[in-house]
Formats: structure tokens, sequence, C-alpha cells
């Protein structure tokens, strides 16, 4: 429970201390990949101090994206940028981010 109250409450904190629009970043993962889950929690621990929008896509749901991703996940994209995150910290993501945002 107290965990779950943390989160809320650090939403809100986050909420209003980020007034800049927020980056909407694109994970491309598949399921079961425990990289893309490492990928994900890098991010929401970046959007602690940094207003970001994540979108997860499943690059096993459409074949096209598969065909592209499917040795290179987890990949972050930003407009047109790409990051293949793999084995990548947070701080190395962080400034990737700053860089392209």
């Amino acid at each position: 429970m107290l965990r779950g109250n943390l989160r809320r409450a650090l939403a809100l904190v986050r909420n209003r201390t980020h007034r800049e629009e927020p980056l909407r970043v694109t994970l491309y993962e598949r399921a079961g990949c425990a990289l893309c889950e490492e990928t994900h929690r890098a991010l929401r621990r970046i959007a602690l101090d940094r207003a970001l929008e994540i979108q997860r896509v499943d690059i096993d749901g459409d074949g096209s994206i598969r065909d592209v991703y499917t040795l290179r996940v987890p990949v972050l994209r930003l407009g047109d940028d790409e990051l293949d995150t793999a084995g990548l910290e947070d701080r190395a993501i962080a400034r990737w981010l700053a860089a392209v945002g």
C-alpha cells in the first residue's frame, strides 16, 4: 500500500514540476524481453526528472515493424533518431534524450 501511495505522490510532484511539453519516446520491444523491460524501467526513472510520454510498441504485432527491429530490440525512437538500448545505463539514455530532444 505504501509503495502505491509513494508512486501517486511522485506522479503528482512530477506533474507539477514538468512544465515543458513531454518528449514523446517510442520503445520498440517484444514480450518476454528482459532488456526491453529494463529499458522501460530506465525510462520511468528518467521520467522522474524529465517529462516523457512513453509509447510501447510490441514489434511482434506488425510484420513490417518486426522485420526492421527483430534483431535490435530494445530500440528507442524520438522523431527520426533511434537508439539501440541493450545494455545501456540510465545516464547514457538520458544523455541521448537531451541531445536529440
